[in-house]
């Protein structure tokens, strides 16, 4: 079993545990998940979320270094890959770029070698395409087909450097759903259990 007391979360919105008005995310309850489980205060394992709405991958490689630095973590998850993979008024308009994205996870990946042996990866869920062509805040697109393009390039990556890859495309269905984008409680507790379940098999807890 891994033993780790730093545990930071980088992602973007559905990491940060948008519309989960019950426990504030999946990263909220794997926090959660660890206090109720450690009561004695024998491991006390810190859970930080520095997810950021609207987050991509080029956001996380700007910040992540510095920021897991200053908590001393020595275990890292990162879910990204749902903004990178969305288009802005045509379909060739990526936020980020296949290759762009590509070398963001690659860069990513060496970079946080050097913090730890301790790393996930989270791909992006599905969406309710009746809702997000576009979504109703901005004429932005998400397609399920470009969300699982983005995931299988993360997890072609992952596999090429040994890092540990948990692919959530088709966990979730309409009903889980917010906006169509966002999880709600059902969907972010749907996730948490699948985030546990990987870091149970992998002998992370």
């Amino acid at each position: 079993m891994k033993t780790f007391q730093s545990l930071c979360v980088f992602g973007d919105s559905t990491a940060y545990g948008a519309w989960d008005i019950e426990k504030g995310g999946w990263v909220n309850r794997l926090w959660m998940y660890f206090a109720e489980h450690d009561k004695n205060h024998h491991v006390n394992i810190q859970v930080y979320n520095l997810s950021i709405p609207g987050g991509t991958s080029d956001m996380i490689l700007d910040r992540f270094e510095s920021e897991a630095d200053m908590r001393d973590a020595d275990a890292l998850i990162f879910q990204t890959g749902g903004n990178d993979s969305a288009y802005e008024n045509t379909p060739d308009n990526f936020i980020v770029s296949p290759e762009k994205f590509e070398a963001n996870i690659e860069t990513i990946i060496q970079k946080a070698k050097v913090i730890t042996k301790n790393i996930i990866f989270v791909g992006f869920i599905n969406c309710d395409e009746s809702q997000t062509s576009p979504v109703f805040w901005r004429n932005i697109y998400y397609k399920n087909k470009n969300i699982n393009a983005y995931n299988k390039i993360m997890k072609k990556v992952c596999e090429k450097n040994g890092i540990l890859f948990l692919d959530t495309f088709g966990l979730l269905n309409n009903d889980d759903f917010a906006d169509g984008l966002h999880p709600n409680a059902s969907g972010h507790k749907k996730l948490f259990e699948a985030v546990k379940g990987f870091l149970q098999k992998n002998k992370w807890i």
